[in-house]
């Protein structure tokens, strides 16, 4: 892929735009627009397909190899597919690509790992496009925990977890533990604990995991 063209459906849309009956304004945001949207929707399948075959190789005890191979090479598609995004257009927010495009653009930077230097410079934009009313405040907040994590530093809202020998998670390190339940609330997130069960119970592991009393 050239990298002065995002995604065959924005470069269609600006070849639609071309032609001899000259756009409306609105004609002229809209359809590339709609182009951008349905690569994040593709982009967004791939990477849930990539990550569920390595997960059932996983569970089944298979090899792992070339599944990891194939999802490496998906994520990091993307991350220089967003990294093109988001020099062009800043975050792609609700105005732009709507809720679930903007939800999908988080999604794909998150596994965006191999270049913490774009987590970061993703999450300043997200900011002001939470401030703005232009994105979710729960995606901000992932994202925020990811790069602190990877930067080394406590996390905010306790989204990252890590995981024992058995397979149990609890969150990483956050700054002023106690005061955790309330910031995750203020963003509108579940208290932690019911946070962690929900993940074990998605992996089957809730019976194996679960505190004695």
């Amino acid at each position: 892929m050239r990298r002065d063209k995002l995604s065959a459906g924005v470069v269609i849309g600006i070849a639609v735009l071309g032609c001899a009956k000259p756009p409306t304004s609105r004609q002229a945001q809209v359809e590339p627009m709609s182009g951008l949207r349905a690569e994040i929707a593709s982009r967004v399948s791939m990477d849930q397909t990539v990550q569920r075959e390595l997960s059932d190789r996983i569970q089944t005890g298979q090899p792992i190899g070339p599944a990891k191979a194939r999802q490496d090479s998906v994520f990091n598609a993307n991350l220089e597919w967003m990294r093109l995004v988001l020099a062009r257009y800043g975050w792609p927010g609700r105005r732009l690509v709507g809720d679930e495009g903007s939800h999908g653009a988080w999604l794909l930077l998150q596994h965006a790992d191999r270049d913490t230097a774009l987590q970061r410079t993703a999450m300043q934009l997200l900011e002001t496009a939470v401030r703005d009313n232009d994105a979710s405040r729960r995606d901000l907040a992932y994202l925020t925990d990811r790069v602190r994590v990877a930067e080394g530093r406590p996390q905010v809202y306790g989204t990252q977890l890590q995981y024992d020998n058995r397979g149990c998670a609890s969150p990483k390190p956050s700054e002023e533990p106690a005061q955790l339940d309330a910031r995750r609330a203020s963003v509108g997130l579940e208290p932690v604990a019911q946070y962690v069960q929900a993940v074990m119970a998605a992996l089957g592991r809730a019976t194996q995991c679960a505190v004695s009393k």
